[in-house]
């Protein structure tokens, strides 16, 4: 597929001059051309297809978008243009293109200079991207070697690299293991360490899956801004439809390794033509939702009613005035929540604002320094102590689902060695009786019975994520903490996980903590919303109310910050979603109340808009219905 563009008529940056074609005409130039690629790999004596027949150029200065569902291909795609393939992965047809060379026809030396001089690209998990036992500054200083030489200046680039990629104190980040960063902070590393040779071609391949919607939009600001200044050419995979309208100039669909369709992206999203690009611009969760979407084969969208909570439903989880640290500095700074049986608190905030710090401290993996922990029900236990020091029934009570189960997983053991350990660890089934109750978990969140006998390398991403959640609820608890779970998802398979939490919430009258940066995934997910900003909550209530009248500032900026696709045809750009929302007259009042606490002033809160508890700064505004705001500005 070619992209049909208008030629481009400026100055190449990277040799100094026009392309200039004579007759008052530019030559186009084409940094990347994908001609009837073909790749498969053997498997029981037979060629199996994963990139069909796909074609495809990409001009200096534009961003094609590789979107479909895992499975589809659109990474194997994109990792040749780097000259990668999988093991066991050969090309059968057509060839690969950048920067003029024929990338599979190249030697390694030829492929290495490739790889340091023309092309770059930013993985999903920057976590296995990144060398554990090296500091990320030392890391960044290496790449950028073969351009610069001097030390001195490779440590002053590597500083400004930092900088613009939004990190606060680029020298005390650049001193960090990897495993001192948060997920968006990572992500942000490996963003400057592709930038750092300044290639002519960028593949991003889902680069913005581990960070808050704020961090997001810096990122895209930023990687748009670089591409226009170096005049890359960019080839976006990714999974968010949001992300792809904000930053796309051509899509091209996927779909079991064949193209189904292709078109610029502003006529994508406001006519798409194929009924598998339909369906996955309908499966998108949106922050108008007020539950989980459904969506039919021919596209038709609906929305689930969410089972209310039951008033009389008994408290499962409370906390009080906890605060943890890593050494001198406060992570989690403060916070009082409590949670009830059958209910799901979400946890949002920027990437270091404290919300995976507390779901984990509540999980056992870090205790506390002050404040209390409780669990209710049947058995009071204390949950300020750490998991090891936790008899084993509490321990059984509160579980965790990971966010990345490519790691969470043990990669020699199959599914159903996975899900049945817990059984046994707790005693909660015979060695015999193990098996036969690992089968029937994975057959719970839906995974067929064959599944449960393959590696975890053997599953989608979906299908490891529902293993995950199967291994979670083997325990029998009344908690299950879900950090992030559907990040790494596309659109489809994200809608039927947070389905099956739904019901299992429902079934099984589990109380979910639920840690997200997608507020639309939130919205539909959620009954109550905690929003934490460096380490503390300052504002909390029932999703509905926080959703249609964000009043913390900061809350306001996060709700400005989401991306969804535009069906209204904004030449691709996604919009704050707080602009699409309708407010009702409350959430007007609502703001008025949030505008005196951004202030941090100590006058009283309009009539009507709900009473102050208190007038000093850090106490809070009360909008009624558990709704309230935390005083004081961002």
């Amino acid at each position: 597929m070619s992209t049909g563009q208008a030629p481009h008529t400026g100055t190449d940056p990277h040799t100094g001059t026009d392309a200039w074609k004579g007759g008052g005409m530019y030559l186009r130039e084409v940094p990347v051309k994908v001609e009837n690629l073909s790749v498969a790999y053997r498997s029981g004596g037979r060629d199996i297809t994963v990139a069909d027949n796909v074609s495809f150029e990409v001009e200096a200065g534009r961003t094609l978008a590789v979107v479909g569902e895992s499975g589809s291909g659109k990474s194997t795609v994109a990792g040749t243009l780097l000259g990668h393939l999988r093991h066991g992965s050969r090309i059968t047809s057509g060839s690969v293109e950048v920067a003029g060379r024929d990338v599979f026809s190249l030697g390694g030396r030829d492929l290495r200079a490739l790889r340091a001089r023309d092309v770059a690209m930013v993985g999903q998990n920057a976590g296995n991207a990144l060398t554990p036992s090296m500091r990320v500054g030392t890391q960044l200083e290496e790449a950028l070697m073969a351009r610069v030489p001097a030390r001195a200046e490779r440590r002053a680039e590597a500083r400004t690299l930092l900088e613009k990629v939004g990190l606060p104190e680029p020298d005390r980040i650049g001193r960090r293991y990897p495993h001192q960063l948060s997920g968006g902070q990572q992500q942000r590393v490996a963003i400057a360490m592709a930038l750092a040779a300044r290639p002519r071609v960028l593949v991003l391949d889902e680069p913005t899956t581990a960070l808050d919607v704020v961090t997001q939009a810096r990122i895209l600001d930023l990687v748009a801004g670089l591409s226009a200044e170096l005049h890359l050419a960019t080839v976006l995979v990714s999974h968010d439809l949001g992300v792809v309208a904000r930053m796309a100039d051509e899509a091209v669909v996927m779909r079991e390794g064949a193209v189904v369709e292709a078109a610029p992206a502003a006529d994508l999203f406001t006519a798409p033509r194929h009924p598998y690009t339909r369906r996955l611009l309908a499966s998108v969760p949106r922050v108008s939702d007020a539950g989980l979407a459904e969506v039919g084969e021919d596209g038709t969208r609906t929305v689930r009613d969410r089972a209310p909570v039951p008033e009389e439903a008994p408290e499962a989880v409370s906390l009080e005035d906890v605060v943890v640290q890593y050494g001198r500095s406060r992570a989690v700074d403060g916070v009082s929540l409590g949670l009830r049986r059958g209910e799901v608190l979400a946890l949002v905030g920027e990437s270091g604002s404290g919300k995976s710090t507390l779901a984990w401290s509540l999980a056992g993996l870090r205790a506390p320094a002050s404040g209390r922990m409780r669990l209710h029900g049947e058995q009071e236990g204390d949950l300020a102590a750490g998991a090891r020091k936790r008899p084993p029934e509490l321990r059984r009570r509160i579980q965790l689902a990971f966010q990345n189960a490519d790691t969470s997983l043990n990669p020699r053991r199959i599914a159903r060695e996975a899900v049945r350990r817990p059984l046994r660890f707790f005693g909660l089934a015979s060695r015999s009786d193990a098996d036969t109750r690992a089968r029937g978990l994975i057959e719970d969140v839906a995974l067929a019975p064959a599944l449960s006998d393959r590696l975890p390398q053997q599953l989608s991403g979906g299908q490891r994520q529902r293993v995950g959640i199967a291994r979670a609820l083997a325990a029998g608890p009344d908690v299950v903490v879900a950090d992030e779970i559907t990040t790494a998802l596309d659109v489809s398979v994200q809608a039927s996980v947070l389905a099956l939490l739904d019901d299992l919430r429902t079934e099984r009258d589990l109380a979910f903590v639920f840690i997200s940066h997608d507020l639309a995934v939130v919205r539909g997910i959620a009954d109550r919303v905690a929003v934490m900003k460096d380490g503390r909550v300052v504002e909390e209530g029932p999703v509905g109310a926080v959703f249609t009248g964000p009043n913390h500032p900061y809350t306001r900026r996060l709700m400005e910050a989401v991306l969804e696709p535009d069906a209204a045809g904004g030449a691709g750009l996604g919009h704050g979603a707080a602009d699409r929302t309708d407010r009702t007259e409350g959430a007007a009042r609502a703001d008025s109340a949030a505008d005196a606490a951004g202030e941090g002033g100590g006058g009283s809160v309009a009539s009507g808009s709900g009473a102050a508890e208190g007038t000093a700064e850090g106490e809070w505004i009360d909008l009624g219905g558990g709704h309230r705001i935390r005083r004081g500005g961002e």
